[in-house]
Protein backbone atom coordinates (compact mmCIF):
# COMPACT_ATOMS: atom_id res chain seq x y z
CA UNK A 1 0.00 0.00 0.00
CA UNK A 2 1.13 3.50 -1.02
CA UNK A 3 1.60 6.09 2.06
CA UNK A 4 2.69 8.75 -0.85
CA UNK A 5 -0.11 11.30 0.09
CA UNK A 6 0.89 11.14 3.64
CA UNK A 7 3.68 13.90 3.11
CA UNK A 8 2.00 16.79 0.93
CA UNK A 9 -1.06 16.71 3.42
CA UNK A 10 1.34 16.92 6.37
CA UNK A 11 3.20 19.74 4.46
CA UNK A 12 -0.64 20.94 3.86
CA UNK A 13 -1.24 20.64 7.33
CA UNK A 14 2.00 22.83 8.34
CA UNK A 15 1.68 25.43 6.18
CA UNK A 16 -1.82 26.00 7.64
CA UNK A 17 -1.06 25.74 11.35
CA UNK A 18 2.13 27.98 10.58
CA UNK A 19 0.16 30.90 9.18
CA UNK A 20 -2.81 30.30 11.43
CA UNK A 21 0.33 31.30 14.21
CA UNK A 22 1.79 34.02 12.67
CA UNK A 23 -2.22 35.59 12.31
CA UNK A 24 -3.04 35.12 15.70
CA UNK A 25 0.55 36.92 16.56
CA UNK A 26 -0.42 39.69 14.59
CA UNK A 27 -4.20 40.26 15.97
CA UNK A 28 -2.41 39.86 20.01
CA UNK A 29 0.62 42.54 18.48
CA UNK A 30 -2.75 45.27 17.22
CA UNK A 31 -5.00 44.85 20.34
CA UNK A 32 -1.94 45.35 23.00
CA UNK A 33 -1.07 48.32 20.76
CA UNK A 34 -4.23 49.73 21.01
CA UNK A 35 -4.26 48.96 24.53
CA UNK A 36 -8.31 47.31 24.30
CA UNK A 37 -6.92 44.35 26.29
CA UNK A 38 -10.02 43.18 28.57
CA UNK A 39 -10.46 39.89 30.49
CA UNK A 40 -12.85 38.56 28.01
CA UNK A 41 -9.83 39.04 25.37
CA UNK A 42 -7.44 37.65 28.44
CA UNK A 43 -9.96 34.60 28.96
CA UNK A 44 -9.73 33.65 24.59
CA UNK A 45 -5.73 33.62 24.60
CA UNK A 46 -4.85 31.67 27.63
CA UNK A 47 -4.06 28.75 26.68
CA UNK A 48 -3.51 26.57 29.75
CA UNK A 49 -4.09 23.10 29.73
CA UNK A 50 -4.35 22.90 33.62
CA UNK A 51 -8.07 23.10 33.02
CA UNK A 52 -7.88 20.39 30.16
CA UNK A 53 -6.05 17.37 31.81
CA UNK A 54 -8.18 15.06 28.99
CA UNK A 55 -6.61 17.39 26.36
CA UNK A 56 -3.10 15.09 25.32
CA UNK A 57 -5.18 11.98 26.13
CA UNK A 58 -7.58 13.21 22.80
CA UNK A 59 -4.35 13.67 21.26
CA UNK A 60 -3.26 10.12 22.21
CA UNK A 61 -5.97 8.08 20.99
CA UNK A 62 -6.32 9.85 17.60
CA UNK A 63 -2.70 9.23 17.15
CA UNK A 64 -2.98 5.84 18.60
CA UNK A 65 -6.53 4.90 16.40
CA UNK A 66 -4.65 6.53 13.06
CA UNK A 67 -1.87 3.99 13.56
CA UNK A 68 -3.73 1.33 14.17
CA UNK A 69 -5.51 1.93 11.07
CA UNK A 70 -2.23 2.27 9.27
CA UNK A 71 -1.51 -0.95 10.34
CA UNK A 72 -4.52 -2.48 9.34
CA UNK A 73 -4.84 -1.58 6.63
CA UNK A 74 -0.92 -2.65 5.58
CA UNK A 75 -1.84 -5.94 6.99
CA UNK A 76 -5.02 -6.10 4.77
CA UNK A 77 -3.70 -4.76 1.69
CA UNK A 78 -6.56 -2.18 1.83
CA UNK A 79 -7.07 0.63 -1.23
CA UNK A 80 -6.08 4.35 -0.44
CA UNK A 81 -9.57 5.23 -0.38
CA UNK A 82 -10.16 2.54 2.00
CA UNK A 83 -7.42 3.43 4.68
CA UNK A 84 -8.37 7.30 4.09
CA UNK A 85 -12.23 5.96 5.20
CA UNK A 86 -10.63 4.33 7.85
CA UNK A 87 -9.03 7.09 8.96
CA UNK A 88 -11.93 9.28 8.94
CA UNK A 89 -14.29 6.68 10.95
CA UNK A 90 -11.18 6.48 13.55
CA UNK A 91 -10.62 10.11 14.48
CA UNK A 92 -14.45 10.33 14.75
CA UNK A 93 -14.52 7.37 16.95
CA UNK A 94 -11.82 8.93 19.13
CA UNK A 95 -12.93 12.13 18.95
CA UNK A 96 -16.33 10.62 20.46
CA UNK A 97 -14.41 8.51 23.19
CA UNK A 98 -13.09 12.13 24.11
CA UNK A 99 -16.31 13.60 24.26
CA UNK A 100 -17.64 10.87 26.46
CA UNK A 101 -14.72 11.27 28.59
CA UNK A 102 -15.21 14.70 28.97
CA UNK A 103 -18.76 14.75 29.16
CA UNK A 104 -18.65 11.85 32.60
CA UNK A 105 -15.42 13.88 34.24
CA UNK A 106 -17.74 17.21 35.14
Amino acid sequence: MDFGFLAPTAFFAMIVWIVKIVSDNKIRRKVLENGNVTESLKYLWRQSYANKPLQNIKWAIMIGGVGLMILISYFFALSETVAIGLSCIVIALALMVYYYMEKNKS
